[in-house]
């Protein structure tokens, strides 16, 4: 017979490569669903006892139980054996060895560890994705700290990876801070779906009593119920999906950002350069100081993908209800959301640490012509042609590549081409040519320039305290509900 607690059918006893296999990696990873698990227990068995289905005698010995379990735990003296396979069979057994085995036995009344796994999760997610946000806030504030020393600290922007227009630094730090709140946009939205409570959905189809789902809910801060119970237990790996496809785009645009200052920090650009805190040495050659820890989180980047994928290619043939296949989404969100964690936090040092050379920024975009569209708006403006004048500025930049400021020669291959005759000075040349006069005329909304640039910087900051403000909302509203419910077990023992 075997020893398992749902073991009543079978005649034989498990073996132990068979707990291994499928238990053993799954029993490190639920280390930390052990605090959600006892909350969520609580919660579950209190509102049992209040529709009668539990003797208020067996609740205060299981909240009893539960809570010196989770005062073990907080010691570092509660550890998961792997023959019990996973979180629930582990607390139970305790609570068991504890409370008694009447109490102890009536704990997992009206519920299964399918839906007990589940609201495990979501309420782990919800405290990641709070961290999450804060780390991605931390950063915001980071790059806008850095962009307000540089708002007219001229750069050449690059498309296809050369030269393109003239930018300013501080937009090229805003366009990393929108990608970024972009993401705390979704991991706000993300929110909403995982604040949705799953317990009662039950193995599948719920359960025969008559349970009080949104006091359960509401117990551990839920703000909505994960209504029909097969698409509750059916969405186990959705919701992960989702959050690991955040977390790719976060680190997605951190790889654009290492990228870039991988590049900008070559001798042959010298634009930036890296506190060497952040770079490590060659084993042979003593000059080098490699930009590693900015390589990694490139690197990491296709981790996060790559786990996005195998959670998709996981859900893509599974039948409705729940399968043992979702235990494998345990590892690739839990170690999604560490790696990017880690990410976020080093991000923040490395930029916060950065050094800006601004001669040398000025001085690539002088020598790389970026500003060669501003002379086809001079031209414009003096009523040539656009294609023309682009055709022209073009002939001009491949003859006049020693001096850019030879109006003659431009006019002369304006007439050539079309015909038109203007008047041109060299001075009109040099104002159209100067990388900071170019950022001074694009003002409109999103330009880099300088006035531009600070009104957006002063709108991300408004953002950013709001950001701040309901982040904090949301962890109070769950440090209340956990309270509140420790408090409640607490005078229940009393």
């Amino acid at each position: 017979m075997s020893d398992k607690i749902w073991g009543g059918a079978f005649e034989k006893s498990s073996l132990k490569d068979v707990e291994q296999y499928t238990s053993r990696e799954n029993i490190q990873l639920d280390e930390r669903l052990i605090k959600y698990d006892i909350f969520g227990t609580i919660a579950h068995d209190y509102m049992l006892w209040k529709i009668g289905a539990l003797s208020e005698g067996a609740l205060k010995r299981i909240v009893s139980a539960l809570l010196r379990i989770k005062e073990e735990f907080e010691k570092s003296s509660f550890h998961l054996k792997v023959e019990l396979e996973d979180v629930h069979m582990n607390i139970e057994q305790k609570v068991t060895e504890l409370a008694g085995s009447e109490a102890g036995g009536m704990m997992h009344l009206a519920r299964s560890r399918n839906d007990q796994v589940l609201v495990d999760i979501r309420m782990y997610l919800r405290d990641e994705i709070n961290m999450l946000t804060g780390l991605l806030l931390d950063l915001v504030e980071t790059f806008i700290s850095l962009a307000k020393r540089h708002v007219k600290t001229v750069m050449p922007a690059f498309t296809h990876t050369r030269p393109a227009q003239p930018t300013s630094f501080a937009h090229w730090c805003l366009a990393a801070v929108d990608s970024l709140l972009r993401c705390v946009t979704r991991l706000n939205e993300h929110y909403k779906r995982v604040n949705t409570c799953p317990l009662g959905a039950g193995a599948i189809s719920g359960v025969g009593w008559p349970i009080d789902r949104t006091l359960t809910a509401s117990l551990l801060g839920f703000e909505a119920l994960h209504e029909n119970t097969l698409d509750a237990i059916s969405s186990r790996g959705e919701i992960e999906a989702e959050m690991l496809f955040i977390l790719s785009l976060i680190m997605l645009n951190l790889s654009k950002v290492s990228e870039d200052l991988i590049w900008w920090s070559t001798p042959g650009f010298s634009m930036v350069e890296l506190d060497e805190r952040y770079t490590t040495g060659s084993s042979i050659m003593p000059q080098k100081k490699n930009p590693d820890v900015l390589e990694l989180v490139r690197g990491r980047s296709s981790r996060i993908q790559g786990n996005l994928m195998g959670i998709l290619s996981l859900l893509k043939s599974l039948p409705s209800g729940y399968n043992r296949d979702q235990q494998e989404t345990k590892f690739l969100i839990f170690n999604s959301i560490d790696l990017v964690k880690e990410t976020l936090a080093i991000m923040a040092q490395v930029i916060g640490t950065l050094k800006v050379n601004e001669a040398r920024m000025v001085e690539l975009a002088r020598l790389s012509m970026v500003t060669a569209t501003e002379l086809v708006d001079l031209l414009v403006k003096k009523g040539v042609p656009f294609r023309i004048a682009h055709r022209a500025v073009g002939e001009y930049l491949k003859t006049a590549s020693n001096n850019a400021y030879d109006s003659d020669l431009l006019s002369k291959i304006v007439t050539d081409i079309s015909k038109i005759q203007i008047e041109l000075s060299s001075e009109e040349l040099s104002r159209a040519l100067d990388p900071l006069a170019a950022l001074e005329r694009r003002r409109h909304i999103g330009a880099p320039s300088p006035d531009e640039v600070s009104r957006m910087l002063n709108e991300r900051e408004k953002q950013l305290k709001i950001e701040r403000e309901h982040l904090n909302q949301r962890k109070e509203k769950i440090e209340q509900a956990f309270c509140k419910l420790e408090e409640m077990a607490l005078s229940l023992i009393q």
